[in-house]
């Protein structure tokens, strides 16, 4: 006979492995990588370290559930922060602005995911560009309806939204490797002005 899950002993396994993973990625924040081990994560989770294994196979599996799990993050607060906006370039801003802040709250982990692990580096990189793509359809859709209303003039928006998606991850990623520049959201506002002239809207 085959067992099957209950919804509520599938809800207490989800709610065990949510804990894992906070407690890994409080472990980060407090540590590094290497401080993170598997023993320390499970003993910040409160459970036994053979326990985690019925969760995770490996360390890797653990951290490849938390950039997951920073990616949908991301993502909600991307859907949050554009429903607050009618006009097509503040929601094209507040998608831009919600990826900023993540990185700015999760700084310490997104430097060790992208600098100090070279395993993680590809399923880092392979997220920022998830999270680049997802961008740059919702920038071509902003701009397409800017164009539309007479707030940008014609143009290529495919050409433009790559453009203008790509300038935020560059200063993103220079940013987690080297510290710069120092105040990425001053940064940021500056880069959104830079890059609305250069669409062609008229920017205060």
């Amino acid at each position: 006979m085959v067992y099957r899950k209950t919804a509520k002993v599938q809800e207490k396994l989800d709610e065990r492995a949510s804990k894992i993973i906070r407690a890994a990625r409080e472990l980060l924040a407090e540590k590094s990588y290497h401080g993170a081990s598997i023993k320390s994560v499970a003993k910040k989770a409160g459970i036994a370290t053979g326990t985690f294994y019925l969760y995770f196979r490996n360390k890797e599996a653990l951290f490849n559930a938390i950039v997951d799990e920073m990616y949908a993050e991301l993502l909600n607060a991307i859907t949050k922060e554009r429903s607050k906006h009618n006009n097509a370039l503040d929601k094209l801003k507040a998608s831009m602005e919600a990826c900023v802040k993540l990185f700015i709250k999760e700084q310490h982990l997104a430097k060790i995911l992208l600098v100090q692990i070279p395993s993680a580096n590809t399923l880092f990189n392979n997220i920022l560009t998830e999270i680049e793509d997802e961008l740059v359809v919702l920038t071509k859709k902003d701009l397409d309806e800017a164009v539309e209303n007479g707030l940008l003039p014609e143009q290529d928006t495919f050409i433009t939204s790559i453009a203008f998606v790509g300038t935020f991850r560059e200063v993103l990623i220079t940013w987690l490797r080297r510290g710069e520049p120092s105040d990425l959201m001053q940064a940021f506002h500056s880069l959104v002005r830079y890059n609305l002239r250069g669409l062609g809207a008229q920017t205060e």
